[in-house]
């Protein structure tokens, strides 16, 4: 059993899909909020996907007042159409996105791995424990997940009156790599005019000595770190903004780079809560393993999002030695052409 409303029509574009895992909890309630604004600025269509225990004899989800399918359906239909309309209000836009309810029996966060299939993000509550269902997403989904705080919920200020602060995790000593990229990407695609996009570059500063002796190179100090660190960053992101801004990603945003002395996910956590950002973007992989993204979730001041890089195009591999047309004699010893002398 599902209720499913829909708003007015986009136009002919595919509309993307943003899932939000609801639950009876102020966590997921301000989930749903955020993914509705989200929805509102991008154009996008909500899925709300509640889990139902398998023991439940009707059926319904744990936590929802007594009575039949039906009334369930109208109450809970009813109450994602307000929010709609007021996400849609709060960013200043006309029309609310389109927004349905489903059902699913099983464990929350597996149904929330299979909704995800085919999705464009997943938005769930911060977890106040154990966060087993946002562990499983890190881990199992391919598309961009964001994890939210009763905190984070957009109000008229935050979604409206304001504009965005988006804070973008990279490592200095990775160099280029499809993380970083799709990060910036994913943070240049869903910001507007007016909004601010900053790459923190963090790295392990080296330690500055004054008694080098004498014919040896000082140690740079930490100020001539830091320009290196922005300056490397820079040439890095730059082409990549380019090319988001060529495949349309970019809708007037400012973006900033800085080098921060601290490793990578200290960086961020500290640029997050000192430039007060309204969101945090790291990519998975390297240095953000799952176990380092829990910690981000746990700790951020504000949303933060895992971003997957794309998948590698296969290309087919062409052997580069050709094969003896027959074996060595025993007692030969088969050398290439090119390795004889």
């Amino acid at each position: 059993m599902a209720g499913t409303h829909e708003g007015s029509a986009w136009g002919s574009v595919p509309r993307r899909t943003i899932v939000v895992g609801l639950a009876d909890d102020a966590a997921s309630w301000a989930a749903l909020d955020w993914a509705l604004a989200r929805a509102a600025r991008e154009g996008a269509a909500v899925r709300a996907v509640r889990a139902v225990p398998a023991g439940d004899p009707d059926g319904l989800t744990t936590g929802c007042s007594g009575g039949s399918d039906r009334l369930v359906v109208e109450v809970e239909d009813g109450a994602l159409r307000r929010l709609a309309a007021r996400a849609a209000r709060a960013v200043g836009v006309r029309d609310a996105p389109p927004v349905s309810l489903s059902w699913s029996r099983g464990r929350g966060r597996d149904v929330l791995v299979a909704a995800a299939v085919g999705a464009d993000a997943v938005v769930v509550g911060r977890p106040v424990h154990l966060g087993r269902t946002v562990r499983a997403l890190l881990e199992r989904v391919a598309c961009p997940v964001t994890a939210v705080d009763p905190g984070d919920a957009p109000t008229e200020e935050t979604a409206g009156g304001r504009n965005r602060h988006v804070v973008v995790g990279v490592d200095a000593s990775a160099g280029p790599s499809g993380e970083t990229e799709a990060s910036l990407a994913e943070a240049l695609r869903r910001t507007r005019d007016g909004d601010r996009v900053t790459v923190v570059a963090g790295f392990d500063p080296a330690p500055v000595r004054s008694d080098w002796p004498r014919g040896y190179r000082p140690t740079p100090t930490v100020d001539e770190q830091l320009r290196t660190v922005r300056e490397a960053t820079r040439a890095l992101v730059d082409p990549a903004v380019e090319r988001c801004r060529r495949a349309g990603a970019d809708r007037g945003v400012t973006v900033d780079v800085i080098a921060w002395p601290e490793e990578p996910r200290r960086a961020v956590l500290g640029a997050a809560r000192s430039l007060r950002a309204d969101e945090v973007l790291v990519p998975r992989g390297g240095v953000w393993s799952p176990r380092a993204l829990w910690r981000l979730v746990r700790t951020a001041p504000c949303a933060v999002t895992a971003v997957s890089a794309p998948l590698p195009v296969e290309t087919p591999v062409t052997p580069t030695i050709t094969p003896p047309r027959s074996a060595p004699a025993r007692g030969d010893v088969a050398v290439s052409g090119a390795g004889a002398h």
